[in-house]
């Protein structure tokens, strides 16, 4: 398909919603798989709520996703005399008049035909629209700015846009905009609306089912390929049960024939496990630096931290982190000199009898260490619970307890080593004169 051009116009009224990279996406995989061209329009009319954070918000999620586009952002703010031309012309024709409110203020109000209007959606195939229930709608507003739908038309027309892809929260919008293309005699591009994205609970996607914002995932520490691969399965599909897809992939199969017609589900479990895969298959060295940064915005103060040490601690929960959110979170008693107990773990394995005098001999026994790394301190417990006679099991937990705070975590050995002896030590006094029942 050739000469293909698609944009991607949103409002700058807030941080870019998830629905709203979705829609950006699949115009972006669309230009790319046809060879075509990707625009961005900032669709600025709305004075009141419209603001340069919003934008800036826009653009640097835009970039962060790697949807990179080839023409704009083109501002509408910066065309309003070209609105104020096309609208000037639809009165000189007769197809819009100048509506005068009770302040004596003219806005440009477009005159509706009455008949029945089709599309051929490209998604949800043909759709009718008695337009003889739609008004005569303003088009330009008494303080010279262009309406959504009449600007959205001009701009179209005027920017060679062939293929509109936006939400199906548009298709009521498609009528008034297509009598706007006749009226002009502009040539109509092809339509495709994309279902919404629904929470998990089947209702519209918001707030209340968790980071709805690119940003939001962006903070919370999710990669951008991950969340790119996740928003290109909400409402198409490549063929087959692929999950994990690359971009190069993407592109190479995107059609809008493979677009559902149904609202697709948000699903955050899917999403942490798509972001625990691309984690996973990144390697440690790669991760390190990026983790680092995030670490710091968490507030964790990182200036003694050694590369090597942050990469040994990157590789023990290379496997175990799904976000940078969640390692920050497991890893929290690395960084803490006081760190907290969980009170369930406390209670199940410190309080038994006889752990008091256990976690002694343990502490006797990694004090006469020389060499505090993983093998030495293997050697020497498994030693001690042969000498004994207990399970390892009954060991262990108490001892991870004692030194992470928690019942779970890494391997207890691999966390003592990067911990260093006078830490892991002193946890295991603190834990014995204050936790353990004496």
């Amino acid at each position: 398909m050739s000469n293909v051009r698609v944009r991607f116009a949103p409002s700058p009224t807030g941080y870019l919603h998830i629905g709203g990279a979705r829609t950006a996406l699949f115009n972006w995989l669309f230009a790319r798989h046809n060879k075509g061209i990707f625009l961005l329009r900032i669709e600025d009319t709305d004075q009141q709520r419209s603001t340069p954070e919003a934008t800036q918000a826009i653009l640097d999620s835009m970039q962060w996703l790697g949807l990179n586009w080839d023409e704009g952002p083109f501002f509408q703010s910066d065309r309003l005399s070209i609105y104020k031309k096309h609208a000037d012309n639809l009165v000189l024709q007769n197809k819009a008049f100048y509506d005068t409110d009770a302040e004596g203020r003219k806005a440009i109000r477009f005159k509706m035909l009455d008949g029945v209007t089709e599309i051929n959606d490209l998604i949800h195939g043909v759709i009718s629209f008695d337009t003889a229930l739609i008004e005569d709608f303003v088009i330009l507003k008494a303080d010279g700015f262009p309406t959504y739908n009449f600007a959205c038309v001009v701009d179209d027309a005027e920017m060679g846009i062939t293929h509109v892809i936006r939400g199906d929260d548009h298709i009521s919008n498609t009528p008034k905009q297509i009598a706007l293309y006749n009226a002009f005699g502009f040539k109509l591009p092809e339509f495709a609306h994309i279902p919404m994205i629904l929470g998990e609970d089947g209702s519209r996607l918001s707030k209340r089912h968790g980071a709805t914002s690119v940003t939001e995932y962006r903070d919370k520490g999710y990669l951008p390929q991950a969340l790119v691969n996740f928003l290109a399965l909400l409402g198409w599909s490549p063929g087959n049960d692929q999950e994990i897809i690359t971009l190069a992939e993407m592109i190479e199969k995107f059609s809008l024939k493979r677009a559902v017609k149904t609202s697709a589900q948000f699903n955050n479990t899917k999403m942490d496990w798509m972001n625990g895969q691309y984690i996973k298959s990144i390697p440690v060295e790669q991760l390190s630096p990026y983790t680092r940064g995030f670490f710091e915005k968490s507030g964790v103060d990182m200036t003694k931290i050694s590369a090597e040490w942050l990469t040994a601690l990157v590789r023990l929960y290379h496997e175990r982190f799904k976000t940078f959110q969640d390692l920050v979170n497991q890893t929290g008693f690395f960084f803490s000199s006081t760190i907290e107990y969980d009170t369930a773990s406390v209670e199940k394995f410190l309080k038994k009898e006889g752990i008091t005098n256990l976690l002694k001999e343990v502490l006797a026994a990694i004090s006469q260490l020389e060499a505090f790394d993983t093998k030495h301190l293997e050697d020497s417990l498994r030693a001690l619970t042969t000498k004994l006679g207990v399970g390892f099991s009954k060991l262990a937990q108490p001892l991870r307890v004692s030194i992470t705070g928690r019942s779970v975590s890494a391997g207890i050995f691999e966390t003592m080593e990067l911990l260093g002896k006078e830490v892991s030590l002193q946890r295991l006094d603190y834990t014995i004169k204050n936790l353990c029942n004496q």
